[in-house]
Protein backbone atom coordinates (compact mmCIF):
# COMPACT_ATOMS: atom_id res chain seq x y z
CA UNK A 1 0.00 0.00 0.00
CA UNK A 2 2.87 2.35 0.85
CA UNK A 3 4.52 1.62 -2.50
CA UNK A 4 1.29 2.53 -4.30
CA UNK A 5 1.06 5.84 -2.43
CA UNK A 6 4.68 6.68 -3.22
CA UNK A 7 4.10 5.84 -6.89
CA UNK A 8 1.00 8.07 -6.97
CA UNK A 9 2.93 10.97 -5.45
CA UNK A 10 5.74 10.53 -8.01
CA UNK A 11 3.25 10.47 -10.89
CA UNK A 12 1.48 13.60 -9.62
CA UNK A 13 4.81 15.38 -9.23
CA UNK A 14 5.84 14.43 -12.78
CA UNK A 15 2.52 15.66 -14.17
CA UNK A 16 2.88 18.92 -12.28
CA UNK A 17 6.39 19.50 -13.67
CA UNK A 18 5.22 18.60 -17.19
CA UNK A 19 2.24 20.95 -17.06
CA UNK A 20 4.42 23.72 -15.65
CA UNK A 21 6.89 23.29 -18.51
CA UNK A 22 4.06 23.32 -21.04
CA UNK A 23 2.89 26.70 -19.68
CA UNK A 24 6.13 28.33 -20.78
CA UNK A 25 5.12 30.26 -23.85
CA UNK A 26 7.48 30.73 -26.74
CA UNK A 27 8.84 34.27 -26.81
CA UNK A 28 10.34 36.38 -29.59
CA UNK A 29 13.44 38.32 -28.48
CA UNK A 30 14.05 41.56 -30.40
CA UNK A 31 17.63 42.91 -30.48
CA UNK A 32 18.65 46.57 -30.65
CA UNK A 33 19.49 46.22 -34.33
CA UNK A 34 16.02 44.86 -35.15
CA UNK A 35 16.95 41.17 -35.60
CA UNK A 36 14.81 38.55 -33.81
CA UNK A 37 15.06 35.07 -32.35
CA UNK A 38 12.22 32.86 -31.07
CA UNK A 39 12.33 30.22 -28.36
CA UNK A 40 11.39 29.30 -24.78
CA UNK A 41 12.96 31.31 -21.95
CA UNK A 42 14.52 28.98 -19.39
CA UNK A 43 16.35 31.52 -17.21
CA UNK A 44 15.55 35.22 -16.86
CA UNK A 45 18.16 36.96 -14.68
CA UNK A 46 19.04 40.64 -14.33
CA UNK A 47 21.93 40.30 -16.82
CA UNK A 48 20.99 37.60 -19.30
CA UNK A 49 18.32 35.34 -20.75
CA UNK A 50 18.82 31.62 -21.35
CA UNK A 51 16.71 30.60 -24.33
CA UNK A 52 15.86 27.16 -25.81
CA UNK A 53 15.56 27.67 -29.56
CA UNK A 54 15.09 24.10 -30.77
CA UNK A 55 15.33 21.34 -28.19
CA UNK A 56 17.93 20.60 -26.94
CA UNK A 57 19.70 23.72 -28.27
CA UNK A 58 20.04 26.50 -25.65
CA UNK A 59 21.60 29.96 -26.11
CA UNK A 60 22.46 32.66 -23.56
CA UNK A 61 21.83 36.29 -24.56
CA UNK A 62 23.10 39.53 -23.02
CA UNK A 63 20.19 41.66 -21.87
CA UNK A 64 22.09 44.83 -22.76
CA UNK A 65 21.68 43.84 -26.44
CA UNK A 66 17.92 43.16 -26.22
CA UNK A 67 15.25 45.80 -26.85
CA UNK A 68 12.26 43.73 -25.65
CA UNK A 69 10.57 40.31 -25.90
CA UNK A 70 7.10 39.46 -27.19
CA UNK A 71 5.01 36.26 -27.34
CA UNK A 72 5.89 34.33 -30.48
CA UNK A 73 2.24 34.09 -31.54
CA UNK A 74 1.00 37.30 -29.93
CA UNK A 75 0.86 40.98 -30.73
CA UNK A 76 4.04 42.98 -30.31
CA UNK A 77 4.31 45.47 -27.49
CA UNK A 78 3.98 49.10 -28.58
CA UNK A 79 7.24 50.07 -26.84
CA UNK A 80 10.49 50.81 -28.66
CA UNK A 81 13.87 51.38 -27.04
CA UNK A 82 15.37 54.31 -28.97
CA UNK A 83 18.54 54.79 -26.92
CA UNK A 84 21.87 55.04 -28.68
CA UNK A 85 23.56 57.09 -31.40
CA UNK A 86 21.31 58.98 -33.83
CA UNK A 87 21.55 61.19 -36.92
CA UNK A 88 18.85 63.76 -37.76
CA UNK A 89 18.17 65.58 -41.03
CA UNK A 90 15.48 68.28 -40.96
CA UNK A 91 13.94 71.07 -42.99
CA UNK A 92 12.04 74.02 -41.53
CA UNK A 93 9.96 76.95 -42.67
CA UNK A 94 10.70 80.16 -40.74
CA UNK A 95 7.86 82.66 -40.80
CA UNK A 96 7.72 86.14 -39.30
CA UNK A 97 7.68 89.83 -40.09
CA UNK A 98 10.32 92.47 -40.74
CA UNK A 99 9.88 96.23 -40.80
CA UNK A 100 8.14 96.15 -44.17
CA UNK A 101 6.20 92.90 -44.68
CA UNK A 102 5.64 89.27 -43.70
CA UNK A 103 8.55 87.06 -44.71
CA UNK A 104 9.23 83.35 -45.05
CA UNK A 105 12.59 81.59 -45.14
CA UNK A 106 13.84 78.01 -45.36
CA UNK A 107 16.18 76.29 -42.95
CA UNK A 108 18.07 72.98 -43.41
CA UNK A 109 19.80 71.27 -40.49
CA UNK A 110 22.00 68.23 -39.82
CA UNK A 111 22.68 67.02 -36.28
CA UNK A 112 23.87 63.92 -34.46
CA UNK A 113 24.17 62.80 -30.87
CA UNK A 114 23.27 60.19 -28.27
CA UNK A 115 19.96 59.37 -26.62
CA UNK A 116 19.94 57.85 -23.13
CA UNK A 117 17.48 55.28 -21.81
CA UNK A 118 15.75 57.89 -19.64
CA UNK A 119 14.61 59.78 -22.76
CA UNK A 120 17.19 62.58 -22.58
CA UNK A 121 19.07 63.27 -25.83
CA UNK A 122 22.24 65.35 -26.32
CA UNK A 123 23.76 66.33 -29.64
CA UNK A 124 25.53 68.85 -31.87
CA UNK A 125 24.23 70.32 -35.10
CA UNK A 126 24.77 72.70 -37.98
CA UNK A 127 22.87 73.81 -41.04
CA UNK A 128 22.15 76.48 -43.60
CA UNK A 129 19.57 79.27 -43.30
CA UNK A 130 18.58 82.33 -45.28
CA UNK A 131 17.45 85.35 -43.27
CA UNK A 132 18.55 88.73 -44.62
CA UNK A 133 21.80 86.97 -45.39
CA UNK A 134 22.88 83.33 -45.46
CA UNK A 135 24.01 82.01 -42.08
CA UNK A 136 25.44 78.72 -40.84
CA UNK A 137 24.46 77.91 -37.24
CA UNK A 138 26.55 75.74 -34.93
CA UNK A 139 24.61 74.67 -31.84
CA UNK A 140 24.07 72.22 -28.97
CA UNK A 141 20.86 70.16 -29.29
CA UNK A 142 19.02 69.07 -26.12
CA UNK A 143 15.82 66.98 -26.41
CA UNK A 144 13.58 65.02 -24.08
CA UNK A 145 11.20 62.14 -24.94
CA UNK A 146 8.94 61.17 -22.00
CA UNK A 147 7.57 57.99 -23.65
CA UNK A 148 8.96 54.88 -25.37
CA UNK A 149 5.86 54.30 -27.48
CA UNK A 150 5.99 54.39 -31.27
CA UNK A 151 4.23 57.75 -31.22
CA UNK A 152 5.94 59.96 -28.64
CA UNK A 153 5.85 63.70 -27.87
CA UNK A 154 9.12 65.52 -27.34
CA UNK A 155 10.50 68.96 -26.55
CA UNK A 156 13.74 70.50 -27.77
CA UNK A 157 16.15 73.31 -26.96
CA UNK A 158 18.94 74.45 -29.28
CA UNK A 159 21.42 77.23 -28.62
CA UNK A 160 24.65 78.35 -30.23
CA UNK A 161 26.18 80.82 -32.68
CA UNK A 162 25.44 81.48 -36.34
CA UNK A 163 28.14 82.54 -38.78
CA UNK A 164 27.23 84.83 -41.69
CA UNK A 165 29.24 83.91 -44.79
CA UNK A 166 27.69 86.29 -47.29
CA UNK A 167 27.30 90.06 -47.47
CA UNK A 168 24.22 91.82 -48.75
CA UNK A 169 24.31 92.04 -52.51
CA UNK A 170 22.74 95.50 -52.53
CA UNK A 171 23.36 96.45 -48.91
CA UNK A 172 20.65 98.10 -46.87
CA UNK A 173 20.10 101.69 -45.86
CA UNK A 174 19.19 102.28 -42.24
CA UNK A 175 18.60 105.58 -40.56
CA UNK A 176 22.26 105.97 -39.77
CA UNK A 177 23.87 104.92 -43.01
CA UNK A 178 24.84 102.02 -45.24
CA UNK A 179 25.76 98.65 -43.65
CA UNK A 180 26.75 96.14 -46.33
CA UNK A 181 28.85 93.69 -44.26
CA UNK A 182 27.01 91.06 -42.20
CA UNK A 183 28.38 89.14 -39.27
CA UNK A 184 26.88 86.33 -37.23
CA UNK A 185 25.45 86.28 -33.74
CA UNK A 186 23.73 84.32 -30.98
CA UNK A 187 20.94 81.88 -31.93
CA UNK A 188 18.26 80.22 -29.81
CA UNK A 189 15.53 77.73 -30.73
CA UNK A 190 12.92 75.87 -28.65
CA UNK A 191 9.75 73.96 -29.43
CA UNK A 192 7.72 70.75 -29.15
CA UNK A 193 6.61 68.03 -31.53
CA UNK A 194 5.61 64.43 -32.18
CA UNK A 195 7.90 61.56 -33.26
CA UNK A 196 6.69 58.41 -35.02
CA UNK A 197 9.18 55.52 -34.94
CA UNK A 198 9.35 52.36 -37.04
CA UNK A 199 10.13 48.93 -35.56
CA UNK A 200 13.72 49.40 -36.76
CA UNK A 201 13.90 52.55 -34.58
CA UNK A 202 14.21 55.03 -37.43
CA UNK A 203 11.65 57.80 -37.13
CA UNK A 204 10.01 60.87 -38.61
CA UNK A 205 8.97 63.91 -36.58
CA UNK A 206 7.11 67.17 -36.93
CA UNK A 207 7.28 70.14 -34.61
CA UNK A 208 6.51 73.79 -34.04
CA UNK A 209 8.90 76.15 -32.30
CA UNK A 210 10.29 79.63 -31.74
CA UNK A 211 13.51 80.76 -33.43
CA UNK A 212 15.66 83.75 -32.44
CA UNK A 213 18.68 84.95 -34.41
CA UNK A 214 20.95 87.94 -33.84
CA UNK A 215 22.95 89.36 -36.77
CA UNK A 216 25.42 92.23 -36.61
CA UNK A 217 25.85 94.51 -39.64
CA UNK A 218 29.11 96.40 -39.97
CA UNK A 219 29.94 99.64 -41.75
CA UNK A 220 33.37 101.17 -42.29
CA UNK A 221 33.23 104.95 -42.46
CA UNK A 222 35.35 106.05 -45.38
CA UNK A 223 35.15 109.71 -44.36
CA UNK A 224 36.58 109.22 -40.89
CA UNK A 225 39.78 107.20 -40.59
CA UNK A 226 39.61 104.01 -38.50
CA UNK A 227 35.92 104.53 -37.68
CA UNK A 228 33.58 101.50 -37.78
CA UNK A 229 29.90 101.39 -36.92
CA UNK A 230 27.81 98.30 -36.16
CA UNK A 231 24.07 97.72 -36.27
CA UNK A 232 22.38 94.81 -34.46
CA UNK A 233 19.28 93.17 -35.94
CA UNK A 234 17.19 90.61 -34.01
CA UNK A 235 15.14 88.07 -35.96
CA UNK A 236 12.15 86.39 -34.27
CA UNK A 237 10.56 83.60 -36.26
CA UNK A 238 7.99 80.82 -35.89
CA UNK A 239 9.45 77.50 -37.05
CA UNK A 240 7.53 74.58 -38.60
CA UNK A 241 9.87 71.58 -38.73
CA UNK A 242 9.94 68.21 -40.50
CA UNK A 243 12.75 65.82 -39.56
CA UNK A 244 14.02 62.30 -40.20
CA UNK A 245 15.97 60.32 -37.56
CA UNK A 246 18.28 57.41 -38.35
CA UNK A 247 19.69 55.04 -35.72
Amino acid sequence: MNNKRISAVVVLFALTVTLSAQKRDRQTVVFDGGSRITGTILVDSSDYLKLRITSPQIVTLKKSEISYTVPASGIEKPFIDRHGYWVRVSASALTGRNDEENVGNMSFHFSNGYRFRNGLSLGLGTGLEELDVAVMPLYADLRYYPLKTRLSPFVWLKSGYSFAFGDREEGQYYYYGYYPEARGGFMFNTGAGIELASWRRNAVNIGVGYRYQKIIYRRVNNWVEDMTNELVTNFNRIEIQLGFIFR
